[in-house]
Protein backbone atom coordinates (compact mmCIF):
# COMPACT_ATOMS: atom_id res chain seq x y z
CA UNK A 1 0.00 0.00 0.00
CA UNK A 2 1.58 3.56 -0.99
CA UNK A 3 0.78 6.39 1.36
CA UNK A 4 1.27 9.90 0.89
CA UNK A 5 3.16 10.94 3.89
CA UNK A 6 5.30 7.84 5.34
CA UNK A 7 5.51 9.20 8.43
CA UNK A 8 2.15 11.00 9.27
CA UNK A 9 1.10 11.21 12.79
CA UNK A 10 -1.58 8.48 14.13
CA UNK A 11 -1.86 8.84 17.80
CA UNK A 12 -4.94 8.70 20.27
CA UNK A 13 -1.96 10.22 22.55
CA UNK A 14 -2.80 14.18 23.14
CA UNK A 15 0.06 15.09 25.16
CA UNK A 16 2.31 13.49 22.14
CA UNK A 17 0.65 15.62 20.23
CA UNK A 18 1.02 18.72 22.38
CA UNK A 19 4.78 18.21 22.61
CA UNK A 20 4.97 17.99 18.82
CA UNK A 21 3.16 21.11 18.42
CA UNK A 22 5.22 23.36 20.82
CA UNK A 23 8.33 21.38 19.55
CA UNK A 24 7.10 22.57 15.79
CA UNK A 25 7.24 26.44 17.03
CA UNK A 26 3.80 26.01 17.91
CA UNK A 27 1.98 28.01 20.84
CA UNK A 28 -1.23 26.26 22.71
CA UNK A 29 -4.05 28.47 24.41
CA UNK A 30 -6.49 27.45 27.05
CA UNK A 31 -9.29 29.52 26.27
CA UNK A 32 -11.27 30.39 30.00
CA UNK A 33 -14.62 28.83 30.82
CA UNK A 34 -15.33 26.94 27.45
CA UNK A 35 -13.46 23.89 27.16
CA UNK A 36 -11.73 24.66 24.25
CA UNK A 37 -7.81 25.05 23.42
CA UNK A 38 -6.53 26.91 20.47
CA UNK A 39 -3.41 25.59 18.61
CA UNK A 40 -1.61 28.54 16.87
CA UNK A 41 1.21 28.52 14.49
CA UNK A 42 2.86 31.02 12.52
CA UNK A 43 2.54 28.82 9.18
CA UNK A 44 -1.42 28.74 9.93
CA UNK A 45 -3.83 31.26 8.76
CA UNK A 46 -5.99 31.22 11.79
CA UNK A 47 -5.71 29.09 14.88
CA UNK A 48 -7.23 26.06 15.17
CA UNK A 49 -10.08 25.61 18.13
CA UNK A 50 -10.51 22.27 19.81
CA UNK A 51 -12.89 21.19 22.78
CA UNK A 52 -10.20 20.68 25.10
CA UNK A 53 -12.92 18.01 27.38
CA UNK A 54 -12.25 15.26 25.16
CA UNK A 55 -9.86 12.40 26.03
CA UNK A 56 -8.61 11.82 22.81
CA UNK A 57 -6.85 13.44 19.43
CA UNK A 58 -9.50 15.51 17.31
CA UNK A 59 -8.91 14.29 13.65
CA UNK A 60 -8.56 17.57 12.39
CA UNK A 61 -5.73 18.41 15.15
CA UNK A 62 -3.86 15.48 13.39
CA UNK A 63 -4.30 16.85 9.82
CA UNK A 64 -3.16 20.71 10.55
CA UNK A 65 -0.27 18.56 12.67
CA UNK A 66 0.82 16.15 9.69
CA UNK A 67 0.36 19.67 7.04
CA UNK A 68 2.47 21.99 9.77
CA UNK A 69 5.05 19.17 9.99
CA UNK A 70 5.01 18.56 5.87
CA UNK A 71 5.55 22.56 5.70
CA UNK A 72 8.64 22.62 8.50
CA UNK A 73 10.15 19.72 5.96
CA UNK A 74 9.33 21.82 3.09
CA UNK A 75 11.53 24.75 4.22
CA UNK A 76 14.10 22.85 5.87
CA UNK A 77 17.76 23.82 4.13
CA UNK A 78 18.55 19.93 4.25
CA UNK A 79 15.39 19.60 1.77
CA UNK A 80 16.64 21.86 -0.40
CA UNK A 81 18.58 21.67 -3.90
CA UNK A 82 21.28 24.24 -3.10
CA UNK A 83 21.81 25.12 0.74
CA UNK A 84 24.19 27.24 -0.11
CA UNK A 85 22.05 29.43 -2.05
CA UNK A 86 19.64 32.16 0.76
CA UNK A 87 16.20 31.32 0.61
CA UNK A 88 13.94 34.37 0.34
Amino acid sequence: MKHNHPRAVHTTDIHKVERMWLLLGGRIESVRRTGETRYRHDRLDRPLRVNSRRNDVPAKLLTVLNRVTKLQAANDSLYQSNPDKPTP
